[in-house]
């Protein structure tokens, strides 16, 4: 009868054994993988329009002497911001996350307008000079889908996001003359192109448990763009 029951334990143990490694390996990839990223991005290679340009309108004063007035914008850029952008993804497996992301791109710019106006009276023209200034805005609100590849990667993965969404384009425009007052101002908040959709593919190096760095290219948005990851 000891004898069984001593066998018996001999099985048990043995099963133990056996599945040990296996249930600590679960337990340890459990805890190891986290379920929240938070990316921040920079676009490294990023096409938007940006004011340089200089045109002059005419207005044809005297036709019969040729007598015309004009007026020069010459704009140039000052500031150009790339997008940055903030992503969160919850994943609800190893392999698919979903989340949100809000990407910001700006310009500033200045010029002067230069009006040469006939001044009938005396014969000449009169110039006068006054400074243009405009900025741009943008903010784009969207959802996120990413599917994970090679997640038993320990140090390199991959993964596949789309995102949907919204765009927020807030422009202003000034115009001052030489005296500093203001001639014309203009502000305006608008959607734009209502909706903002990006695909992109990204390549992933975690250099620990928390942090990663990554490289993406994508379509919607920056072509080229790197950045941060950090886990919880």
């Amino acid at each position: 009868m000891e004898t069984k029951k001593l066998d018996l334990f001999r099985k048990y143990a043995l099963l133990i054994l056996l599945f040990l490694p296996v249930w600590g390996y679960t337990q340890t990839s459990e805890k190891s993988d986290k379920k929240i990223n938070l990316s921040l991005g920079y676009g490294l290679v990023s096409y938007f329009y940006t004011p340089n340009y200089e045109t002059t309108e005419y207005l044809l004063i005297d036709s019969v002497n040729n007598i015309q007035s004009s007026h020069t914008r010459r704009v140039v850029t000052d500031i150009k911001i790339k997008p940055i952008y903030l992503r969160f993804d919850y994943k609800w497996d190893r392999k698919n996350s979903i989340g949100c992301m809000v990407t910001y791109n700006a310009y500033r710019a200045s010029g002067i307008r230069t009006d040469s106006t006939w001044n009938t009276a005396t014969s000449m023209y009169d110039i006068s000079d006054s400074k243009l200034l405009y900025s741009m805005h943008r903010l784009r609100f969207q959802m996120v889908y990413t599917r994970h590849f090679f997640v038993d990667r320990p140090k390199v993965n991959t993964y596949f996001y789309a995102a949907l969404g919204v765009n927020l384009v807030i422009d202003q425009v000034k115009e001052k003359n030489v005296f500093g007052f203001g001639d014309e101002s203009f502000y305006s908040v608008s959607s734009g192109f209502p909706i903002a959709s990006r695909l992109c593919y990204g390549l992933r190096y975690n250099f620990s448990e928390s942090m990663s760095l990554f490289t993406e290219a994508g379509l919607g948005g920056p072509l080229l763009s790197i950045g941060l990851t950090a886990k919880f």
